[in-house]
């Protein structure tokens, strides 16, 4: 309760209280009922269910927080009744884990939210061990050893994801582990605990390069390299400081993933199922900050706890005890701040920035931000999207071309064909359509990169790479490269920044002529084109004139120019869901080549491959109004 007493939490205790006396007032906790149960294998829908799973969840977090509090008896009751309710559950496992939910999938399985639960079962016992009923601290024990211990610790059973390297292993094996630190009273089990768990562990950092970047995004960094974090720490304290896994330099670099990501005003590179505005838990930042040495520039934000849908126990303590604002330094301050990163293992590329100009501010007088980023990689990461070339840019906190990040959680989404679905697929990208095809799904389908020059102080970065693998059902293409150059606007100059690309895409001789026409996946006109190229926005853009496009953002401007006589623009609306299913509405422009092959208009044989040529220059400036004058000369 003194901790929650700080000021700085006082936001975050009003909307935790919230939460916890609604389910005071509002008994009994949802159930899991059969027919929620049936819908994921009937239907493949998984919302129903886990919102009532996940506010049961948040109930008792919120409860157990209250409950702190000796005066409210109360509190401690329904606390009581909600342990002993989650305990009688039938899984703790969600069903889009257990397949078709037959007692075989469901009795001796354990998935990341069968792990969270023992977790927080067991801090919530510690915490309040000396007041909650002797009956329900020994249930609680009971059913972590049925469901969790003795098949992990005893039996020794292997699970997928003890060698997973993504956040799998980390979460799972994490949460277990520190469950087992805390209700794990035999000392050869608990050794036997801390060996599967470290063993977890390395798998996870496995799946991470010596950059520290994560392919799953940051949505997942946050997930997967948090639970590492928390077992660490407990382990560490343990221990007495003998097993400490936060160190090294690889360490150092993965808990700099999210400053490097951070582009400005909270909005990040959210490349695979990842959001834009991520919930970084403060607890996690902070303490990272203090155990590996990190300088952090992202402004302080404190989680609410109903931030998260899924009201995570482990993030909502953390964030209360560990929670530090004298870690958090301005925003992108002089000599703290990275102007731009280059994942050399991820294949990554960032440059960011303010404005150089006194003139750019936000109307509080912070300074205003622009950013460009670039993806390579393959098209096998994990929570893959195929997205090769794809790149954002970003002004002012906002994303103006985005990248859609993840789509509602469905059988459908991580199930064969889920490349058609728009958020995976090429088309939800800042990506051409070649002849037709979207990009193929696969490890052979991979960014080659060409070139990856940063320039110190993030002024400019220069990237080509070889996307031509990508694109294996194109039967015509030889060869696709997409070349980008970004330049910060720079010494109090009133030019806007400059994001220019250049897509070469090369022909096999013998081919067809460029009359012959190929159909995209939309059948929109713009689509009838041998390559389309397509830019992704939340805002619609708006013609200016022949050849230029804009589009409005909140706080900047990104201008395109193209060549009129050669690309036809077209823009259409497409609706959607977000992960959180909300409505959203994306702004695909797309640029579909209507020029020659050559003089001829004709491809023929020659030894030299034909080409394709797309320029487009992008312009970022100021939104009028936010600035004193205007950025154009």
């Amino acid at each position: 309760m003194e901790k929650l007493s700080r000021p700085e939490l006082a936001t975050l205790y009003t909307d935790l209280k919230a939460y916890g006396e609604r389910a005071l007032n509002e008994p009994p906790m949802p159930s899991l009922s059969f027919r929620l149960y049936r819908q994921f294998s009937d239907r493949g829908e998984r919302k129903a269910y886990e919102e009532a799973y996940f506010d049961r969840r948040g109930r008792l977090a919120a409860t157990a927080m209250l409950a702190l509090d000796k005066a409210r008896p109360d509190a401690l009751q329904a606390l009581e009744e909600m342990l002993w309710d989650v305990c009688g559950e039938y899984t703790w496992c969600l069903p889009a884990h257990l397949g078709t939910g037959e007692v075989n999938q469901v009795n001796g399985n354990i998935d990341l939210f069968a792990a969270e639960t023992v977790h927080m079962l067991a801090e919530i016992v510690t915490i309040h061990a000396e007041r909650l009923d002797r009956l329900v601290i020994e249930r609680i024990s009971s059913e972590a050893e049925r469901r969790i211990f003795t098949l992990l610790y005893r039996e020794q059973r292997k699970f997928h994801w003890q060698t997973a390297d993504h956040n799998w292993s980390a979460v799972c094996g994490g949460c277990c582990g520190m469950a087992a630190l805390l209700l794990l009273e035999d000392e050869s089990t608990l050794q036997e605990s801390i060996s599967h768990t470290v063993s977890c562990m390395n798998a996870f950092l496995s799946g991470y390069g010596e950059d520290g970047g994560c392919a799953e995004g940051i949505g997942y960094w946050v997930y997967g390299f948090g639970y590492f974090t928390y077992y660490a720490e407990m382990l560490r304290e343990y221990s007495e400081g003998e097993l400490d896994l936060l160190t090294g330099s690889k360490i150092t670099a993965i808990s700099a993933f999210p400053l490097r990501v951070h582009l400005s005003g909270g909005t990040y590179v959210n490349y695979s199922d990842s959001s834009e505005q991520e919930e970084i838990p403060s607890g996690l930042i902070s303490l990272l900050a203090s155990r590996v040495g990190l300088q952090i520039d992202l402004p302080l934000h404190i989680p609410l706890f109903t931030d998260d849908p899924c009201h995570r126990w482990a993030h909502m303590l953390r964030n209360v005890m560990w929670s530090d604002p004298a870690v958090y330094g301005d925003e992108g301050a002089p000599g703290q701040a990275e102007r731009g990163f280059i994942f050399q293992n991820l294949g990554w590329m960032i440059a960011k920035g303010p404005f150089d100009s006194p003139d750019t501010k936000h109307a509080n007088g912070a300074p205003l931000h622009v950013a460009i980023s670039v993806k390579g990689g393959h098209n096998d990461e994990p929570h893959n999207h195929n997205d090769l070339g794809q790149f954002i840019i970003h002004c002012g906190g906002e994303n103006i071309l985005c990248d859609p990040g993840a789509g509602l959680y469905t059988q459908a989404y991580f199930a064969p064909g889920r490349e058609q679905l728009l958020h995976i697929s090429s088309s939800g990208h800042n990506v051409p359509l070649i002849e037709g095809q979207e990009q193929s799904s696969g490890r052979q389908a991979q960014a080659h990169v060409l070139e990856a020059k940063l320039a110190e102080g993030g002024g400019e970065l220069n990237t080509t790479l070889d996307l031509t693998s990508a694109y294996s059902g194109a039967a015509s293409l030889a060869r696709y490269t997409r070349q980008l150059h970004w330049k910060m606007a720079s010494g109090g100059s009133r030019k806007g920044s400059e994001l220019r690309l250049i897509d070469r895409f090369q022909w096999k001789s013998s081919m067809v002529s460029s009359a012959e026409r190929f159909s995209s996946v939309d059948d929109s006109d713009a689509g009838c084109s041998s390559v389309v190229e397509r830019w992704m926005s939340r805002v619609q853009p708006e013609v200016v004139k022949s050849g230029n496009l804009r589009w409005q953002g909140v706080h900047g401007t990104v201008h395109m120019t193209y060549d009129a006589n050669q690309w036809q623009v077209f823009t259409e609306a497409v609706d959607t869901v977000d992960h959180d299913n909300v409505p959203v509405t994306f702004y695909r422009t797309s640029l579909s080549w209507t020029g020659v092959i050559d003089e001829t208009d004709v491809r023929i044989e020659r030894s030299d491959p034909l080409e394709t040529v797309c320029e487009v220059r992008f312009i970022i400036e100021p939104k009028m109004g936010e600035t004193e004058v205007s950025m154009r000369e």
